[in-house]
């Protein structure tokens, strides 16, 4: 096998399959990547912890075909530090030596055979849903952060994710907060819009209604419902695959044998899926509130994160006292001092005070992409609801909890 790749061309590849890589590693062969040829002008680049497995296509010029594996994280550290050019590589057939070379710089590196890498990525769902890219994006960057760490393989440390008809939703919650994501999708016929073929090749693109409404526009290819927990390190990954899309491109989902997949034209991913049945959290959702206050959202982020260096490192928590036209922030430590802030708000309902986890309060605020928010209140200790104004698809539950 012979082949040449540009320098930054292969970084970008590199650092996208080795997030995949195991980090504890049983069988040597999943901390190496596979290297194959696709065609005459690319690359294909492929890793994997048997849960997580991430490809990726590169442009490249394949001089003689073939296929190798490699240490993943010990070759990106090798590429890192090579001159922006032409990186060549050469594998000797027979004892898996590769020759890596670029200007004046010169390396050797063992392989193992292609064979011996695992079959992670031979299946792939006939039968998925296709759909924008930012849609997807959107609704995990807004979701995934609120999903357990510290149990990521029970159900509550993952990325609960429906599709049913034309709705949407993605959800995750820790059992302290909760976050929730919906988007109503315009269906298209599979025969009317954009598809994406197993070579990652672009067809017809959508006409009429599908296409003018194509950033909420959904291809449903049977079956027309799905419905899957994604581990929340995986959505990371997803996210990644994503943000190097361009805008406009659409990203192919489908279950199988316990799998979910990502397919885009570029980049494929896989992870296992966690088993067990979703809270019903459509019930936490309080149905009237008695208290409303609405903020700028950056002077409230702004006006909480001052206040939150005094906040206690264990409980990070913060005091909000709401009245009238303003909302009284404030943060106290014992034996090392306190801070306290106001910001004006709007609000209807007599006056209320709340003491939450500061953390779980910057994390949505920081997500949200709208300039003002609303804060739905029942109660000192029962759970508020955050939304953005504008934007009804998004819902942020939060568990208040007792100041003493």
């Amino acid at each position: 096998m012979h082949f040449a790749v540009q320098k930054d061309v292969l970084v970008k590849a590199l650092k996208d399959v080795t997030s995949a890589l195991a980090t504890r590693v049983v069988q040597p062969i999943l901390s190496n990547v596979l290297i194959q040829s696709d065609n005459e002008s690319s690359i294909k680049f492929h890793g994997t912890d048997l849960d997580l497995t991430i490809e990726t296509k590169a442009s490249a010029v394949v001089y003689t075909p073939g296929a190798i594996t490699l240490p993943g994280k010990k070759l990106l550290e090798i590429v890192s530090k090579l001159p922006n050019d032409l990186v060549s590589f050469q594998i000797n057939k027979e004892t898996y030596e590769t020759t890596v070379t670029c200007k004046r710089s010169k390396f050797s590196i063992s392989g193992l055979p292609a064979d011996d890498f695992p079959k992670t990525i031979e299946q792939r769902p006939k039968e998925a849903v296709l759909m924008p890219c930012d849609v997807l994006k959107k609704s995990i960057l807004q979701t995934a952060f609120a999903a357990a760490s510290f149990d990521a393989s029970s159900i509550l440390g993952g990325v609960y994710m429906v599709i049913d008809d034309g709705n949407f939703e993605c959800t995750a919650t820790d059992g302290s907060r909760l976050a929730h994501r919906f988007e109503k999708l315009n269906l298209a016929a599979p025969a009317a819009a954009a598809r994406l073929d197993n070579d990652g090749a672009e067809g017809v693109e959508a006409e009429g209604e599908a296409s003018e409404a194509k950033v909420a526009t959904a291809t449903l290819e049977k079956p027309a419902s799905l419905k899957a927990i994604i581990p929340a390190k995986a959505c990371g990954e997803i996210i990644k695959v994503l943000d190097s899309q361009d805008s406009g491109n659409e990203v192919r989902l489908g279950v199988i044998n316990g799998q979910i997949t990502f397919e885009t034209k570029t980049h494929y991913l896989s992870t296992r899926l966690i088993s067990g049945e979703y809270p019903r959290y459509q019930e936490l959702f309080p149905k009237d509130f008695s208290h409303l206050a609405s903020f700028k959202r950056d002077e409230l982020m702004q006006a909480i994160e001052r206040v939150a260096v005094m906040s206690d490192e264990r409980t990070h928590l913060v005091k909000l006292h709401f009245e009238a036209e303003n909302v009284q922030i404030s943060a106290n430590t014992p034996d090392v001092g306190r801070a306290q802030e106001e910001v004006s708000i709007g609000f209807e309902g007599e006056s209320i005070d709340i003491a939450v986890n500061v953390r779980y309060l910057t994390d949505v605020l920081q997500r949200l992409v709208v300039e003002e928010i609303k804060l739905e209140m029942t109660g000192s200790l029962k759970p508020l609801i955050i939304k953005g104004i504008g934007d009804e698809g998004y819902k942020y539950l939060l568990m208040p909890v007792q100041a003493k």
